[in-house]
């Protein structure tokens, strides 16, 4: 076979490393269409995952919503002094998750038996804090408001009774669903103009724009769908062009051989 679809020489015709131009003309259409559904194929997959994580972020939108309005009604929310800028919250986030791991271990920790208290002069079973979270939560505390986390700052030191530990998960707990809530508002423009201080108002604004914000995703993966079914169709066809050249081919063949 020296000629497919009209293409002459002595150069080969590389596909995936063979070359067509030695294979028979059905074989050769059946590989080309194989090829196209590939990448049919790859693109629909692409869009699955792009889909995922869109609906992924739609949950983690509405979620923080929903920490909001659980917050709304807590007269406490305006004596938080919440960072201005989305960089700073990003770091108090991240000192907060680390701080809330702390506290999870100890208290596991303590369940299980594994760390042992040491009793103070009042015959209290005490535990200390790491040092570094320890410091990391005093600068925290200090600057967002101390009396927002009363059992964390008791006695303003690193050593804790385990109910102290238990309120203190709490305290980081709020604190974070009020971040988590601010950051993804902040990264949809919803806080634009923010001076640190959350009221009941601005509550409301931050809600509607996570749920528009969740509704844009929803709205994304709808387009994203058609598109997916489109690719998946096409992938779908070339397959069986595929197959229906080979059959041809195969057909050919035979007649050839009887006759």
């Amino acid at each position: 076979m020296t000629q497919i679809n009209g293409v002459n020489g002595q150069n080969p015709i590389m596909l995936d490393g063979v070359d067509m131009k030695q294979m028979s003309p059905f074989a050769a259409a059946a590989l080309v269409q194989l090829e196209i559904a590939k990448t049919n194929k790859d693109t629909a997959t692409r869009y699955i995952s792009e889909m995922k994580a869109q609906n992924d972020r739609a949950k983690e939108l509405m979620a923080a919503a929903d920490k909001l309005r659980m917050l709304k009604e807590d007269k406490t929310i305006g004596d938080y002094n919440i960072p201005t800028n989305i960089e700073a919250m990003k770091k108090d986030l991240e000192t907060v998750t680390k701080a809330e791991a702390t506290y999870n271990k100890m208290l596991g920790d303590i369940k299980s038996g594994d760390l042992k208290p040491y009793i103070n002069s009042r015959n209290d079973a005490c535990f200390n804090l790491p040092n570094d979270t320890y410091n990391d939560l005093k600068t925290l505390t200090n600057r967002v408001g101390t009396k927002n986390f009363p059992d964390m700052t008791r006695g303003n030191d690193n050593v804790h009774q385990e109910y102290e530990l238990k309120g203190g998960l709490k305290e980081l707990e709020k604190y974070k669903s009020i971040l988590t809530a601010a950051i993804a508002a902040m990264e949809t423009g919803g806080l634009s103009g923010f001076n640190g201080k959350l009221d009941s108002a601005k509550i409301d604004n931050l809600i509607t724009t996570l749920q528009h914000q969740a509704e844009n995703c929803n709205s994304d993966n709808q387009t994203q769908m058609v598109k997916l079914q489109d690719k998946m169709g096409q992938y779908n066809s070339y397959v069986s062009g595929s197959s229906d050249m080979i059959k041809t081919g195969a057909q050919l063949q035979q007649s050839i051989l009887k006759s």
